[in-house]
Formats: structure tokens, C-alpha cells, sequence
């Protein structure tokens, strides 16, 4: 079957979100025990084949309960039945790339068909499903990679951000801001080393995720000294891609040294 996908100018705008939205993906985590009640997951199409690991009604569930989180929840205020914003779009879309692709670089997957499938099932379930249909299609495996580390760094940093301002709080058990910074700057450079064979827009995306939290690097960003700066040892610095530039321009310099010679020396015999 021909599955609509993407394009190599995928949005990664949508990951600057990832706290809130990760949150939203916490709380279905949370709460199996209502995710478990959703209907109208069981009788889904066997025409395609999804994760080999994991079931298309566990699938289905999960993303109809954050579906509704999603519609439910609207940062510090509850606004329900606001229309979805371009960003909470693609992050549903990713988010369903991940869960059918299942870390499988080579499985097949039918993104908005799937999705068409679950319409089908609860007809009354998704509100204005054409809205979201057009933002749905299978992401490049690549491209999916990218944005999974862009939405752990950004999500990362903001944990961080929080430990220092609530010194106190955790995360996660026997985790501490330092693990987090150390995540961070591990992922920034992963992030990083594949921009030598991506596309721009991923490379600009890290950009702004650089200069938007560089101010963490600082000595004077925690002065309860929770978290140390001097664990970054990669981020804000590390660019293989602007190193790379500056190498070919070097290199252009000495193999044009020689041609400037081959003119110059003959004028002066003249």
C-alpha cells in the first residue's frame, strides 16, 4: 500500500514544547488502568501490520487517551475543545511514528491510514478529524531520530531549569540535575555529529535550542551549586558542521597559495 510521507523539511519547531507535551505523555503512562477502558480499539483492520512488539489496540488506546489529555489540557489553564495548534499536530504525528515504528528502522508503517482506521471505529471520538488528517504521514526514519533527540534536549534542559530553581525535586528516583546536564550534552552532541548529514533545518533547530539555553553553561545560573555547569563539556560549543566549514576554507587557502605563486613568480623575472 502507498503511505503518505513527509518531506526533508519536516517541522522541529514542535519539539520546543516537549516538556508540556512529554508531561501529556507522562500522564497516560500514569493512567492505564483508564487507558485500558478506551473502546472501539479492538476490531481495528489487520490490513496493515504494525510494531511486531506491541499490539494495534494498545496503540489506538494510548493515543486516543493522550488525544484527549491533549484536547483537555492547555498549559496552566484547562481550555478544552480549543482547536489543536500546528505544533500539537506534529507532535501527535510524530509521537504515532514512534509508537508504530517501535525503534524498527525498517518497518513498514501507514501513518494516516492508521488513524483513518480509528475514525472509522469511533466516528464521534476525534473532533474536526480532518484538521489533524492533514498534518499526518509517515516521518523518515532519519528525520525521526532527529527529532527525538531535539525533544529529549529540549525537555532535559527544562528539568534542569527546574531542579535549579526547586533544588528538592526529583524527577525521577536516584537521579540527580547532574544526570540530567550529562543526558543533555551527551544528546547535544549526537545531535550535533548528525547534522553532517542532515539537512539545515535540523542543524537551525539546534541552533536555537543552543542559544535559547547556552545561559545554563554559566557559573552564576546556580548559586545552590545543585548542578554543575562544568559537566557540560560538549554543549554550547561542540559544531562538527561550522569546524567543517572553516576546514574547507583553510584548505581552499593552501591549494590557491600555490596557483597565486605560479602568477606572482614569473613578475618577478620580468
Amino acid at each position: 500500500m502507498e503511505c503518505k510521507k513527509g518531506t526533508s523539511e519536516e517541522s522541529y519547531k514542535f519539539c520546543i514544547n516537549s516538556p508540556y507535551y512529554e508531561m501529556l505523555v507522562q500522564h497516560v503512562k500514569d493512567n492505564n488502568n483508564k487507558v485500558i477502558q478506551i473502546k472501539n480499539c479492538d476490531n481495528l483492520s489487520t490490513e496493515w501490520i504494525y510494531s511486531p512488539s506491541e499490539s494495534t489496540e494498545n496503540i489506538c488506546k494510548e493515543f486516543k487517551f493522550l488525544y484527549e489529555s491533549l484536547n483537555k489540557y492547555r498549559g496552566d489553564e484547562t481550555r478544552e475543545n480549543e482547536a489543536f495548534t500546528e505544533d500539537d499536530c506534529n507532535f501527535l504525528n510524530y509521537w504515532l511514528n514512534d509508537r508504530l515504528r517501535n525503534n524498527d528502522k525498517d518497518f513498514s508503517i501507514c501513518v494516516k491510514e492508521f488513524y483513518g482506521e480509528m475514525n472509522r471505529q469511533d466516528k464521534n471520538f476525534f473532533s474536526n478529524p480532518k484538521d489533524l488528517e492533514n498534518y499526518l504521514h509517515v516521518i523518515d526514519t532519519e528525520i525521526l531520530e532527529n527529532m527525538k533527540l531535539l525533544y529529549e534536549l529540549y525537555d532535559n534542559a527544562v528539568k534542569v531549569i527546574n531542579i535549579i530553581e526547586e533544588p528538592n525535586y526529583k524527577y525521577e528516583e536516584h537521579k540527580s540535575c547532574n544526570d540530567y546536564i550529562e543526558k543533555c550534552d551527551k544528546k547535544y552532541k549526537e545531535a550535533m555529529d548528525r547534522c553532517l548529514n542532515s539537512n539545515v533545518d535540523y542543524y537551525n533547530a539546534l541552533k536555537i535550542f543552543k542559544d535559547s539555553y547556552q545561559f545554563l553553561t554559566e557559573p552564576s545560573t546556580d548559586k545552590s551549586n545543585t548542578c554543575k555547569y562544568s559537566k557540560f563539556n560538549n554543549f554550547p560549543k561542540y559544531d562538527p558542521v561550522l569546524e567543517r566549514k572553516q576546514r574547507n576554507i583553510m584548505v581552499g587557502k593552501i591549494l590557491s597559495a600555490p596557483l597565486i605563486l605560479s602568477f606572482v613568480i614569473p613578475l618577478l623575472y620580468k
